[in-house]
């Protein structure tokens, strides 16, 4: 796992410490990332609820080194 693949798993889990948080790299760039995060606070939430609230949590590196995130989200029961 590079560095950038491990600070978005801490930060998602900063966020989210119930989650399970799965981060790779498939394009081997570094920039264009893949997340999948299971939590159970996503209970009740919808999909887009969801989104955003992992993505308010990586606002700060949107803004720097992250192009882009492909992201899935779920509750441990989905």
């Amino acid at each position: 796992m590079s560095d950038l693949t491990e600070q978005i798993k801490e930060i998602i889990l900063t966020a989210l410490p119930d989650a399970t948080v799965i981060v790779s790299d498939p394009q081997n760039d570094g920039a264009h990332l893949e997340a999948r995060v299971i939590s159970q606070s996503f209970v009740g939430m919808s999909l887009v609820e969801q989104h955003r609230q992992v993505m308010k949590s990586l606002k700060a590196k949107f803004e720097g080194e992250l192009h882009a995130l492909k992201l899935k989200t779920s509750t441990p029961d989905a």
